[in-house]
């Protein structure tokens, strides 16, 4: 048995990760040999290393292969040892393989958005809805305009007065017949007396359409008054309402904003990932084949895992906007979850923040 054997794993390609696939699937396992040592292969690899006591680590060297192969199919091997994947590379494409993480700064944009949601005005709610209902029942129901000299406070006085006066005329006139004949009443002197209470009383037909008129301006006056109440207050609703129209157009240009600076960071950074997918599984075959490759990794294609300024930008709207909604402790989450990624000066400057609003950070 030779004393060496193909060192391979995740990542590595080519006939001798056939090799192996059919060694795992002589042992039970259902691999595909497609000469890829993907997912699954090292998931079988990791279980018969398992089940065999021996260094659990997803990597085939002497060892596993030592067990997988007799001694003749592990000389074969040898014989068809092809160059491996180095190390950094595979364990790079596997993480790449787990799919897209976003970076830092991406994270906390859409944290910044998401905070705005907790912002958004509430649905406008009038001050002046019942006391305008009032008002419009008030004015709408109001009856056609009719007059009632019994109902009128100053048709009644007029009444009271050319009544009082009237039986005063009406006494005196009786007094004087009573004078002229010697004391005795006479039915010319009650006659005239009658007529003279009578002249009062008819003054009241003279001063009711003046009284009339006036009533129904009290009336005009009632409804122009319950008119222009009414005028005030759905003016001041107006503005109430314009105010929360303005507010809501705001909060909407903020979010769209926002929305706009992560949907942004966010394409970049999924170009970034595609970048490293690509340049990696590219490194990984070249590798495999023994093939020169670049020693240096595309400096566009690195994913921030700190916060740049623009990031702590983002954290820190986001960070005000729940302190502003007195959220102080999806705030503070906020903050726990990014101390780890943040410069001394930004760490400083979120304090700062949370001082602002009496809030301690432990």
């Amino acid at each position: 048995m030779a004393s060496t054997y193909p060192m391979i794993a995740y990542g590595s390609s080519g006939s001798v990760v056939k090799e192996l696939q059919e060694a795992l699937n002589h042992h039970g396992y259902t691999l595909e040999v497609d000469g890829v040592f993907g997912a699954k292969t090292k998931e079988a690899v990791r279980a018969y290393q398992k089940k065999k006591g021996l260094k659990l680590d997803g990597i085939v060297g002497d060892e596993t292969w030592g067990s997988l192969l007799d001694a003749a199919a592990a000389e074969e091997a040898v014989a068809q040892l092809t160059p491996t994947v180095s190390t950094n590379t595979a364990a790079t494409l596997e993480r790449l393989e787990q799919g897209f993480q976003p970076s830092a700064d991406t994270a906390a944009a859409l944290e910044y958005a998401k905070s705005l949601d907790a912002l958004v005005p509430e649905e406008y709610d009038s001050a002046f809805d019942e006391q305008l209902a009032q008002l419009y029942e008030q004015m709408n129901s109001r009856e056609e305009f009719s007059y009632d000299p019994a109902a009128d406070a100053a048709f009644q006085s007029y009444l009271k007065r050319y009544t009082r006066e009237g039986k005063a005329a009406m006494a005196d006139t009786m007094a004087q017949g009573a004078h002229l004949t010697g004391g005795y009443g006479s039915t010319y002197a009650q006659s005239a007396a009658q007529q003279a209470y009578n002249g009062y009383l008819a003054r009241l037909s003279d001063v009711l359409p003046e009284l009339q008129e006036a009533a129904y301006a009290r009336y005009r006056d009632d409804g122009a008054a319950l008119l222009e109440q009414y005028e005030l207050l759905r003016s001041r609703d107006e503005a109430d309402y314009a105010r929360y129209l303005d507010s809501l157009s705001a909060w909407k240009s903020e979010r769209s904003a926002a929305q706009k600076i992560y949907d942004e960071a966010a394409a970049a950074d999924r170009k970034q990932y595609q970048l490293l997918l690509d340049y990696f599984s590219d490194k990984a075959k070249a590798e495999a084949k023994g093939e020169a490759t670049s020693a240096t990794t595309p400096a566009a294609a690195t994913m921030g895992s700190t916060l740049s300024s623009t990031g702590a930008e983002s954290l820190m709207k986001a960070m005000t906007n729940y302190l502003k909604k007195g959220d102080t402790a999806a705030a503070k989450l906020l903050y726990q979850r990014y101390d780890g990624r943040i410069s001394p000066a930004q760490r400083t400057r979120f304090k700062n923040l949370f001082a602002g609003y009496n809030v301690e950070l432990t």
